[in-house]
C-alpha cells in the first residue's frame, strides 16, 4: 500500500474504490450497491448484472478483485453477484 498511513475509515474507502474500479474495468455493464456486511467481511457489495450475463465469470472477476484488495490492504470485500430484475437481455448482432 505504498507505505502510506491511513485511518481505518480511509482505508475502507480506498479499498472499496479500488474494488469498484477493478470490477468496472472487467465488467463495465455491472452496477454495484452496498449490502449489509456479514460477520467476517469488512464490506459487502451487490454486483448487479444484466440478464444473460455469465454470472460465474463475473463472480470470478469479482473474487480476483477482492483478493487483490485483501492482499494489498488487508480488507475483505465480499461480492454478491445478482441479475438485475425487470430488465430484458440486450439483443446481440
Amino acid at each position: 500500500m505504498s507505505g502510506a498511513l491511513y485511518r481505518p475509515d480511509q482505508r475502507l474507502a480506498i479499498a472499496v474504490t479500488r474494488f469498484i474500479e477493478d470490477v468496472h474495468q472487467r465488467v463495465p455493464q455491472a452496477r454495484l450497491a452496498p449490502l449489509t456486511s456479514y460477520e467476517d467481511e469488512d464490506f459487502t457489495l451487490a454486483v448487479i448484472v444484466p440478464p444473460g450475463t455469465d454470472e460465474e465469470a463475473v463472480l470470478d472477476h469479482c473474487l480476483a478483485a477482492s483478493a487483490a484488495v485483501e492482499d494489498a490492504m488487508e480488507i475483505y470485500i465480499l461480492p454478491r453477484v445478482k441479475v438485475a430484475e425487470n430488465e430484458t437481455p440486450k439483443a446481440t448482432d
